[in-house]
C-alpha cells in the first residue's frame, strides 16, 4: 500500500508537471522548449506508470526487507516532485523573455521609423542640394565645358559654381568645405549664397575672394576651413585669371605636358584678414585644357595603399586630351571607380573640366 501511494503521488506531480509545460507552450509559444520538457514529463510519467501498475499487479512481500525498492519509489517521488516544482518555477524566466522580447520588438519598430525618418530627410537635403549645384554647364564660345559630381555621402561638402558677371567675364570656382557629410554640406549652401552675391557685386578674383573669406571665416568654427579655386574667364580673349585658397589648378597643354597652376594663399576661414594677392594668369589655347577638382579625387585611395594623386590625374587627361570635356570627366570619374580600394567614395569628388576648342 505504501509503495502505491508513494508511485501514485509521483504520477499526480508528474501529470500535473506535463499539464504546466502544455500550458506554458500555449501562451508563450515555445514549442521547442515545450516538446523537450513536456517530452520528459510524459517518459517519466509512463515510467512511473508502468511502475504503478506492476505494484498494483504484484504487490512486494516484506517492505521493511525491500531498502532497494523502497530507494528508488523515494527517489521517483522526489524527482516527480522536483520536476513539478521546476515546471512551475521557470514561468517568471518566460515572462521576464516575452517582456524582453516585447521590449526588443518595440525599440527596433521605434528605431525603423526613426532611421525611416532620417532618410527621408536626408533625401529632401540632397534634393535641396542638387538644386543649388548647376544641372548643365555654361555655353561659352571656343571653350568645351564640363563637370563631375558625386557625394560620399547623401549630402556634398564639394561646391562647384559658374557665375557670367558680364558677357565677356564667366566666374568659375571649385571649392572643398573640410570634411563631408551634413554639417559641410550645410557650409556648402552658405558659401554659395556668399559667393553668387559677392561675384555679381565684384566681378574680379581678387575682391571676390578677400571678401569670399572675410565673410566665411565668420561662420565656421576654429579648426574648419574650405578651400576653393576661382578663375575668372576673358571669353572672348580665352585668358583666365586665377586665385587658389589652398587649392591648385592643373593645365594640361595641347603636346600632353602639363603644369600645376599653384595656390595663392590659405584656405578660405584660416585667416580672416588675409589679403590674396593680384591673381596669376594664362592664356589658354586650341588644345588647352584647365581641370580643376577637389582634393577627394587626388586622394582617393587604391589597393596598394597609394592615392591616385594629380600626376595620375594629369596623365589621364592628357592620355584622352583628344576627347571632349564631357568624355572626359567620364574617363576621370571611370578612372576614380576603378582606382578605389572601395566602391563607396571616401571623399566628396567634384571636378570641372574646360577645354579650348
Amino acid at each position: 500500500m505504501a509503495f502505491t501511494l508513494v508511485l501514485a503521488l509521483a504520477a499526480f506531480f508528474q501529470v500535473f508537471a506535463v499539464l504546466l509545460a502544455l500550458r506554458l507552450n500555449t501562451i508563450y509559444r515555445r514549442r521547442y522548449a515545450w516538446l523537450f520538457i513536456s517530452g520528459a514529463g510524459v517518459l517519466m510519467t509512463l515510467w512511473i506508470g508502468a511502475g504503478l501498475v506492476d505494484t498494483l499487479q504484484n504487490p512486494p512481500g516484506d517492505i521493511i526487507w525491500e531498502p532497494t525498492l523502497w530507494v528508488q519509489t523515494l527517489a521517483t517521488l522526489l524527482t516527480a516532485i522536483l520536476f513539478f516544482a521546476g515546471i512551475g518555477t521557470i514561468e517568471p524566466l518566460f515572462k521576464e523573455n516575452e517582456a524582453a522580447r516585447a521590449l526588443l520588438a518595440s525599440e527596433n519598430a521605434l528605431l525603423n521609423r526613426e532611421v525611416q525618418h532620417s532618410r527621408e530627410e536626408m533625401q529632401l537635403a540632397q534634393r535641396v542640394q542638387a538644386n543649388l549645384l548647376p544641372k548643365e554647364a555654361p555655353s561659352v564660345t571656343g571653350l568645351d565645358i564640363a563637370f563631375l559630381s558625386r557625394p560620399a555621402e547623401w549630402t556634398s561638402g564639394d561646391y562647384f559654381d559658374f557665375v557670367q558677371v558680364s558677357p565677356e567675364s564667366l566666374i568659375v570656382t571649385v571649392a572643398d568645405v573640410c570634411g563631408h557629410g551634413l554639417g559641410p554640406a550645410l557650409l556648402m549652401t552658405t558659401s554659395r549664397s556668399y559667393f553668387r552675391g559677392i561675384a555679381h557685386m565684384q566681378k574680379q578674383c581678387q575682391p571676390i575672394v578677400n571678401t569670399w573669406n572675410r565673410v566665411i571665416s565668420d561662420d565656421i568654427e576654429a579648426g574648419d576651413f574650405m578651400t576653393a579655386f576661382v578663375a575668372q574667364i576673358q571669353i572672348e580673349e580665352h585668358n583666365i585669371d586665377f586665385l587658389g585658397a589652398g587649392q591648385n589648378g592643373l593645365l594640361i597643354e595641347a603636346d600632353g605636358s602639363f603644369r600645376e597652376l599653384e595656390r595663392s594663399g590659405p584656405p578660405l576661414g584660416v585667416l580672416p584678414d588675409f589679403e590674396f594677392p593680384c591673381p596669376q594668369q594664362v592664356h589658354i589655347a586650341s588644345g588647352q585644357i584647365l581641370v580643376l577638382c577637389t582634393d577627394g579625387i587626388y586622394e582617393t585611395v587604391g589597393r596598394d595603399g597609394s592615392q591616385l594623386g594629380i600626376q595620375r590625374v594629369a596623365e589621364l587627361i592628357a592620355r584622352h586630351r583628344d576627347l571632349t570635356a564631357q568624355q572626359l570627366v567620364q574617363q576621370l570619374d571611370s578612372q576614380v571607380r576603378s582606382f578605389a580600394v572601395s566602391s563607396q567614395p571616401q571623399d566628396d569628388l567634384t571636378a570641372v573640366v574646360i577645354k579650348a576648342a
